[in-house]
């Protein structure tokens, strides 16, 4: 036999001695025995920005801690990736659960992000959601105007007979 022939034999071999070899068992254990804790849903900031927001807005549906994932999608994994685990503070949809806007209640931790939460705006803008950000809790005749003008922006507007400018929808907030 050449040394080719003999090589060849010995890659074969190789091979199955390597597919017969015991698989190794995965190191992760069950989830029925990670140990976890509960976590509060909200912290007392969101929390109380979450009252002052069903409170103001009863005509709509606010949903807390809103995955970023669930709002949008892309066919790169890779650009999915950047934004998959993600979270919106709020979201604020009609009663039909179409999306109004996003809220942000932003802190003295976004002081050093400011170009990532432009960008953060600028990527939900592409999927045509609006971002509001609130430093300060908002007065309930602020968010109900800041929702309102957001509405509108959402829906578009049309014009009336006599020049007003009405939602074209006429379900509103």
């Amino acid at each position: 036999m050449n040394a080719t022939a003999l090589l060849i034999i010995a890659i074969i071999g190789v091979s199955i001695a390597a597919s017969l070899r015991p698989k190794k068992q995965s190191r992760l254990i069950p989830l029925s025995q990670l140990k976890v804790q509960p976590r509060r849903l909200l912290t007392a900031r969101e929390q109380q920005m979450f009252f002052r927001l069903t409170e103001t807005m009863t005509g709509c549906t606010v949903f807390p801690q809103m995955p970023l994932a669930a709002l949008l999608t892309t066919a790169d994994f890779q650009d999915r990736n950047r934004y998959n685990r993600k979270i919106a503070d709020f979201l604020i949809c009609t009663k039909t659960l179409t999306p109004i806007a996003v809220i942000e209640l932003d802190d003295v931790t976004h002081d050093k992000k400011i170009a990532q939460d432009a960008d953060r705006d600028a990527m939900l803008r592409n999927a045509g959601y609006q971002t509001i950000r609130y430093r300060e809790f908002p007065s309930s005749a602020q968010l109900r105007q800041d929702i309102e003008n957001a509405f509108k922006k959402a829906v578009g507007l049309t014009r009336d007979g006599d020049g007003k400018q009405r939602p074209a929808q006429p379900t509103r907030p």
